[in-house]
């Protein structure tokens, strides 16, 4: 299975000036502009990872600042090294022809860190397998790029948009057959016949010195023109398509864009009707942290005629948030993707036991953010104390994908009355991330012709 890119390299350099050409007279035209016979996906196989939030520990892990920004989140950055190491690891053993990472590749933003994830990641490279990255709203521009010592931190340097792909040069910008000019999303062709189309819709130029970074994601209108123009092309050349980005395009339950909005790109339903129409049936994403994937159906004008499309939104969860999946993925010459989650068992400051710790790890994050969230809502503590766990449940359940529904999803009893009414008003959210929507999200195979699934037996 595994290509090497020195095979494709003349054909890249031919091809790019008529690309070029081509996709700027495309752009005049408007989504949905060409929709010829569906393409004939290739046999490939591949693996996604997300959110990996490298941190090099060299940046310092004492003092007050640090061990409340550890307390307060749902990420193991201590041991994010050794994660991305150890999934590294176990892919480079396995038959694969590229890697996607589908954002927020460091903590946030920090050279260094970027440095690292770089630095880890080419061992796929040296082992005959590619990769593309896309960066996440962490990565770039970043005002909360910090160095912590015993008594606070320190600014240090993040990196522009240039320097990222400068850093990750051999990961999707080197081998692009055609690169947009008003972000960091581009096209490659890893397998003949296949075009996977990396997209950005991070909006680090908005963020401000010293701040974390802006969380939610929009395409701008070139940038919507170019994947348009991009679309078209693949279709009328007879290309399969497949996209990666980091945020989502399709809610995963009911109610996330009324609770956690910005980990939808902006305008999703319009961007995934649009994908699904141009022949996009599969998006990898990331950025919620959570195993899980949704499906989307349209029918839609397509060249005046009205045709029935779907699109699926595989979310792969973070690398450095239980339960620390990468997604094994294989198209088979049926045009089924037959989709296999893995998880890490053991890293080397925890060989045995790893997955108990990192459950309960994120689950006390989560549940001290619950915990401060109700208590901002005027929940006295006592009820904070009852209803908190339940709620990291909830999350804890949503990250590890397949949920299982209880019979009740938060028990109020015990709360005082004005507890019990803000679970009221905010149960849509836990009853949300409880009950999934389909289609199931560890293992699946998915008819790319019809958009039929099914669970694997074995």
């Amino acid at each position: 299975m595994r290509m090497h890119s020195g095979v494709w390299s003349l054909r890249r350099v031919l091809m790019l000036s008529l690309l070029i050409l081509i996709v700027v007279l495309a752009s005049t035209t408007g989504p949905f502009a060409s929709f010829g016979k569906a393409a004939v996906y290739p046999q490939t196989r591949f693996a996604v990872i997300s959110d990996p939030h490298v941190f090099d520990v060299s940046l310092g892990t004492e003092g007050p600042v640090f061990q409340e920004h550890l307390i307060s989140d749902r990420k193991l950055l201590i041991q994010s090294r050794e994660l991305l190491e150890a999934a590294v690891s176990e892919l480079c053993n396995e038959d694969l022809d590229f890697v996607i990472v589908a954002g927020d590749l460091t903590k946030d933003g920090e050279r260094i860190n970027h440095e690292l994830c770089a630095s880890i990641l080419s061992r796929l490279i040296e082992s005959g397998i590619a990769v593309y990255v896309v960066p996440g709203n962490h990565d770039i521009l970043n005002g909360y790029a910090m160095s912590f010592t015993s008594t606070g931190a320190s600014p240090v340097a993040s990196v522009t948009p240039e320097e990222f792909a400068e850093i990750y040069a051999k990961m999707g910008y080197e081998q692009a057959i055609v690169r947009d000019s008003a972000s960091l999303s581009y096209v490659v062709e890893p397998v003949p016949g296949l075009w996977l189309v990396a997209m950005d819709a991070c909006r680090y130029r908005e963020n401000a010195p010293e701040a974390t970074s802006v969380v939610g994601g929009r395409f701008s209108e070139d940038t919507l023109k170019w994947l348009d123009s991009v679309m078209n092309l693949a279709t009328s050349s007879g290309k399969a398509l497949l996209g990666v980005m980091h945020h989502g395009v399709v809610e995963h339950y009911k109610g996330q864009q009324r609770f956690f909005g910005d980990f939808l790109v902006e305008d999703w339903k319009l961007i995934a009707e649009r994908f699904a129409a141009s022949g996009m049936k599969v998006v990898f994403t990331g950025h919620y942290h959570a195993q899980d994937i949704t499906k989307a159906a349209f029918t839609t004008d397509i060249g005046g005629k009205k045709r029935n499309v779907f699109i699926f939104d595989v979310e792969t969860g973070a690398l450095v948030t239980y339960p620390c999946p990468y997604r094994v993925v294989e198209i088979t010459e049926d045009q089924v993707m037959h989709i296999r989650s893995h998880f890490i068992a053991e890293i080397p400051s925890h060989p045995a036991g790893f997955q108990e710790y990192a459950k309960e790890y994120v689950h006390s994050g989560l549940t001290r953010i619950a915990y401060e969230t109700l208590r901002k809502y005027r929940v006295n503590e006592r009820s904070a104390e009852i209803l908190a766990p339940q709620v990291a449940d909830a999350f804890i359940a949503h990250y590890s994908g397949d949920e299982v529904t209880p019979k009740v999803t938060i028990d109020t009893s015990g709360t005082a009355l004005w507890a019990k009414l803000v679970v009221w008003v905010q149960r849509g959210l836990i009853n949300g991330l409880w009950n999934d929507l389909e289609p199931a999200d560890n293992d699946i195979d998915i008819d790319l012709s019809t958009g039929s699934w099914t669970v694997p037996s074995n």
